[in-house]
């Protein structure tokens, strides 16, 4: 270290001020932690989007909509629709049904980031802005962290990867480490303009031979409505095995979409994403955690969503508090989840859900 650098000693580091850090941030100062936050915010580009916030997320915030201080769009129950007879699961699984949450709200995303880090800047954290940390930035001696953020140096007992899927903590401590988890996910979405979408305003459908496949369409405010599909697949090179076309197909079909709707005209995202949120994954000792998007580099049966980087940053927090180096990995992160559901209670497809061959 120069004559130049000044050092800050902390009880907790947070590399990243997304919604898994940043509640991890608020809680682990409730418990009377020194926490520092290094974010990059005005050096990654704003997402555009919004953000499906459930009941369950509020709560794991505690926190409720009418705490948030901006505009959201008026909460709405989704839909899960199969891809036949437009049949809801409500209807053909009446034991599933009290498990499927199905009301949710639409804040903008960068407005709630913003919000959400502000809440642990409020709390008591002390937040580093416009702050990038490398792999290399990053080092362990004497039972203290030590990272390297332009001419300061902050130390920790404890340190927190929450930088989503090129964490540098994670790039540092895990990656070798962990190799290839097995499974990816594989997604195509299209933003188009709402006066071109006439469905639900927010459904999730399922139905496809596969049922590792399903789809959504859900109207994110600002006249724009997102259609995708999305699937798990144990194959890295698959790029666009989706049935995103059949999707588009089947709405055109329901007259949710004209029958000159073009996807390629408009706005898409998609390809292989290799990062499901997951809940927190620690070093041995338990002094090194990373969380949300980070932590599902290192799992193999998680799945992405705000929720669950929220509730992740929630339960790493209250393992610091502990002084436990293993967070509960087992509890249940996204209840409302399809697909969890249905593998707690099934063993096998059920023959409805099937439609394309």
């Amino acid at each position: 270290m120069s004559a130049a650098d000044s050092s800050h000693d902390h009880d907790v580091v947070i590399v990243g001020g997304g919604p898994a850090g940043s509640t991890c941030a608020r809680f682990a100062v409730r418990q009377g932690l020194d926490v520092a936050v290094i974010e990059r915010t005005g050096q990654r580009p704003p997402k555009h989007t919004s953000a499906g916030i459930f009941d369950h997320t509020w709560s794991a915030l505690d926190l409720s909509p009418g705490d948030y201080p901006y505009a959201m769009r008026t909460p709405h129950l989704f839909d899960f629709i199969t891809l036949k007879d437009r049949e809801t699961l409500p209807d053909l699984l009446p034991k599933v049904a009290p498990k499927l949450e199905r009301r949710a709200y639409f804040p903008n995303r960068d407005e709630f980031d913003v919000w959400l880090l502000g809440l642990a800047q409020k709390a008591g954290a002390q937040v580093l802005q416009d702050s990038i940390v490398r792999p290399g930035d990053i080092d362990h001696a004497n039972g203290r962290y030590r990272i390297r953020v332009g001419g300061e140096t902050h130390t920790a007992r404890v340190l927190v990867g929450a930088a989503g899927t090129r964490c540098p903590v994670y790039r540092r401590y895990f990656e070798k480490a962990s190799g290839w988890p097995g499974k990816t996910m594989l997604l195509t979405e299209v933003e188009a303009p709402e006066s071109e979408y006439h469905g639900p305003a927010y459904a999730s459908y399922f139905g496809f031979a596969d049922p590792n496949v399903f789809a959504w369409t859900y109207v994110v405010g600002d006249g724009k409505v997102h259609i995708g599909t999305a699937a798990i697949s144990t194959d890295k090179s698959t790029k666009k095995d989706m049935r995103f076309d059949e999707f588009v197909e089947y709405l055109k079909d329901e007259d949710y979409v004209d029958t000159d709707f073009e996807p390629k005209d408009h706005h898409t995202s998609g390809g292989s994403i290799r990062m499901f949120a997951g809940a927190p994954m620690t070093t041995a000792d338990g002094t090194c955690h990373v969380i949300g998007d980070a932590a599902g580099l290192l799992q193999r049966d998680a799945y992405n969503g705000i929720t669950n980087a929220i509730m992740s940053g929630r339960f790493c927090a209250e393992a610091i508090a502990k002084g436990g180096a293993k967070p509960n990995l087992r509890k249940k992160l996204n209840p409302f989840l399809f697909q969890d559901v249905l593998r707690d209670m099934l063993s096998k497809p059920l023959p409805f859900l099937r439609r394309f061959k």
